[in-house]
């Protein structure tokens, strides 16, 4: 260990020179945790942690909000302890097993010989990063779609689902259909014409349905042609519809809405846009046995709530913890987040029981922790960052 990063705490490196223990408890956290760094953990030759694991393992820390917040705490005091304790790692491993066992049990710091890392580059605390975050190692991939046919590749999409047992929810089922009835429509039964893209109520196509297999074409149409205006009154009712859910989700008026439009019209242009746009979807599709969706309502309530960019000021609900990223990364965030608890959500969903983590059991990733609840059936009900405490 170089001593010299510890000039900060000098107060306690008589401690350091007088004690059994190579490292501490506070000493990890100083030198690699705060910064979630990957470090490489060598042990002692005939420990514990050495019987159990072997010469070596690396991966990150895993702490929980309140151990965080104390270890933050106390290494910016006076008077810094320097303690034996478990360590929990998220492993990196080739072995899964002991990669869970790192997790479930951990090691004990008086087992560690010593430690290492392999960043160079200047290292920042990703927990007091207040900014607008990126997603660390991630490449956009910009193309034109111009040369694709979106509609008979969704379709495609929606096939191969349905050929390797991978269900459909029911937007999902009506948007399916709704691309038959554009592309294959000589092929669509008249049971599934009444039980899946009629509305009984109504005796007519559901709106979403018409905005599937409308959307493509209409735009080469007439301005006064029928197409146009089948997709224009059903896209009228989504939004008329979808306003409606999201004043009575915030305790807000339609005035307050137009009053945004003025205030900040950006943010009301992609608030009409998700309210237009947003089609319900599976989360998780191939490599899953349980499938988490979300449909508008848990999709709205996710952006109106925690998203920095969009605020209602005469919300009687407020507005909670607000997310440091871009909405596009926001679903990919959700992603991390559910892929990263697989196994025990699918567990979960095995026994039709729901699945959730939050406050000191919320997932950590890139300098936030996170709480996540789903229902029984697999629909995503809460996503939202904690705050750091």
């Amino acid at each position: 260990m170089k001593i010299g990063l510890l000039s900060p705490y000098k107060s306690y490196i008589r401690l350091i020179m007088e004690n059994d223990l190579k490292y501490s408890l506070q000493t990890i956290f100083i030198l690699v945790g705060q910064y979630d760094r990957y470090a490489i953990f060598d042990f002692k030759f005939g420990s514990n942690a050495y019987k159990k694991y072997g010469a070596t393992v690396y991966g990150y820390i895993i702490y929980t909000p309140s151990e965080r917040a104390d270890l933050k705490t106390e290494i910016n005091s006076d008077q810094i302890g320097y303690d034996d304790g478990l360590i929990f790692l998220d492993g990196a491993l080739k072995d899964d097993i002991i990669n869970q066992l790192l997790k479930s049990d951990g090691f004990y710091v008086k087992d560690i010989h010593w430690v290492s890392t392999l960043d160079l580059k200047p290292i920042r605390n990703q927990y007091d990063n207040t900014d607008i975050k990126v997603i660390p190692n991630t490449i956009n991939v910009n193309f034109s779609s111009i040369m694709f046919d979106a509609e008979r590749m969704q379709l495609m999409l929606f096939k191969n689902r349905i050929k390797i047992g991978i269900p459909l929810i029911l937007e999902e089922k009506r948007q399916y259909y709704g691309l038959k009835l554009l592309l294959e429509h000589d092929q669509i039964t008249e049971v599934e014409r009444k039980n899946i893209l009629t509305n009984p109520a109504t005796n007519q196509f559901y709106d979403d349905v018409i905005i599937t297999a409308l959307k493509s074409i209409a735009e080469y149409d007439d301005k006064g042609s029928t197409i146009r205006f089948l997709l224009n009154r059903s896209l009228a009712n989504r939004r008329i519809e979808r306003t409606k859910f999201i004043c009575n989700h915030l305790g807000i008026a339609q005035k307050h809405i137009d009053k945004l439009k003025v205030e900040n019209e950006q943010a009301w242009i992609e608030l009409m846009r998700l309210v237009y746009g947003f089609e319900a979807e599976t989360l998780t599709l191939w490599g899953w046995r349980h499938h988490i969706y979300w449909d508008f309502e848990r999709f709205i309530h996710i952006y109106l709530r925690h998203y920095k960019n969009f605020l209602i000021n005469e919300s009687s609900k407020g507005q909670g913890t607000g997310f440091q990223y871009s909405l596009k990364d926001i679903r990919r965030i959700i992603s991390i987040v559910l892929d990263s608890n697989k196994e025990v959500i699918e567990k979960r969903l095995d026994q039709n029981l729901g699945f959730q983590i939050q406050k000191d059991k919320g997932y950590y990733y890139n300098g936030n922790y996170y709480s996540l609840k789903i229902a029984p059936d697999g629909k995503l009900m809460q996503f939202h960052p904690q705050d750091n405490i």
